[in-house]
């Protein structure tokens, strides 16, 4: 598996936990939805670079 495609997997468990345990505890849940939301917004920039390459 491409290193963009874990990348937003992962990006998506942690921000969809992080959104679940944030109605239970506030602060964890917070940190955890930022650092998801974080690693989703990066794999998109392999996406990116990913299609560059190919076009050139």
């Amino acid at each position: 598996m491409k290193i963009q495609m874990v990348l937003f997997l992962i990006g998506l468990i942690l921000f969809m936990t992080g959104i679940y345990i944030s109605t239970i505890w506030e602060i964890p849940g917070m940190i955890m939805g930022i650092f998801g939301g974080m690693t989703m917004g990066s794999s998109m920039y392999f996406f990116v670079n990913q299609g560059k390459q190919k076009d050139s």
